[in-house]
C-alpha cells in the first residue's frame, strides 16, 4: 500500500491505517532494509520523497510509501523527508535492525559523521535522523549509485 502525505513534513499516515495494505508481520530478529529518495523540480520547487522497506533475507517488500512536500523544497529536504518518514514507519513497525540505502552522498555522509550539516534548513531532519538512527538495534547506512535506487 501506498501512503500519501498531506505536504506537511510530518509522519504521512498511521501504518496500520494503510487502505489495500497487506498486513505484513515483523520478524524482530530479521534485517530490513530502508531504500528512501527524494526530488525537487527547479530546486526548489515542486517536490517529493518515496521510500520502501523490505526483508533483506528474502526480499518481500513490508512497506512503501510517498510523500508529497511543501511547493518549494529543495532536492536535499526532499531526501531527508524519505530518509526520516522511512525510519519513523520503520520504527512503527518493530523493526529492530535496518539497513539503509539512499543515492543521497551528502545525506549518507552526514549521518555518518564524515560530512557536517551546515545547513539551517536541514539541521531540523539531520537532528530527528540522528534521534531514529538511536531507536533502532543495529543501524548501517549504505550509499548506492542512482541507477540502483529504484
Amino acid at each position: 500500500g501506498i501512503e500519501r502525505g498531506d505536504g506537511n513534513n510530518e509522519y504521512p499516515n498511521d501504518v496500520s491505517d494503510q487502505k489495500g495494505a497487506t498486513c505484513i508481520k515483523i520478524s524482530p530478529e530479521h534485517t530490513y532494509v530502508l531504500r528512501f529518495d527524494g526530488g525537487s523540480r527547479g530546486n526548489p520547487g515542486v517536490a517529493g520523497a518515496g521510500m520502501v522497506i523490505y526483508d533483506a533475507s528474502d526480499g518481500n517488500e513490508v512497506w512503501a510509501g510517498t510523500q508529497f512536500l511543501k511547493q518549494h523544497a529543495t532536492n536535499n529536504e526532499a531526501e531527508y523527508t524519505g530518509l526520516v518518514t522511512g525510519l519513523r514507519c520503520a520504527r512503527k513497525l518493530g523493526v529492530r535492525n535496518i539497513v539503509v540505502q539512499g543515492d543521497s552522498e551528502l545525506i549518507v555522509r552526514q549521518l555518518e559523521g564524515r560530512y557536517k550539516c551546515k545547513s539551517p534548513k536541514l539541521q531540523p531532519f539531520y537532528e530527528e535522523a540522528m534521534k531514529l538512527k538511536n531507536d533502532f538495534a543495529s543501524f548501517q547506512m549504505n550509499h548506492i549509485p542512482r541507477a540502483q535506487n529504484s
